[in-house]
């Protein structure tokens, strides 16, 4: 789903959310938006180890490949972003020691930070 709006923080979390669990589902990907092996070998693009930018694929389009920077899709990557000294997703993703339980931890903080950020700017309306 995407929307013509500005997506709410609520919804920025809610796929980030998602791209949380298919990462936890299928595993974590480095170099690439998905694992290229396991593709060939005959997985399913969307049953494929990701990184981030294809666990956000996945969240948002049901797939990691790139389908263009719609408003929803570049606000879910601008919010991890916001989280990280990387130039890029792809970059953190290869940083060394960062894997699934890091990229994991950081879809999951950025997820509730966005939360916390709505419930205060809501209380102060």
């Amino acid at each position: 789903m995407t929307t013509a709006t500005a997506p709410t923080l609520t919804e920025i979390a809610d796929y980030l959310d998602k791209a949380r669990a298919h990462i936890v589902r299928v595993g974590f990907n480095k170099k690439y938006l998905f694992n290229t092996r396991q593709h060939r070998g005959g997985i399913p693009l969307d049953r494929c180890a990701v990184d981030l930018d294809g666990a956000i694929g996945v969240a948002v389009h049901g797939t990691p490949l790139h389908l263009g920077r719609d408003p929803l899709t570049q606000a879910v990557v601008e919010a991890v972003l916001a989280r990280i000294t990387a130039p890029s997703l792809a970059a953190w993703c290869d940083y060394k020691g960062n894997g699934k339980a890091q990229a994991i931890d950081l879809l999951r903080e950025t997820a509730d930070r966005l939360r916390i950020s709505n419930r205060n700017a809501r209380r102060t309306q």
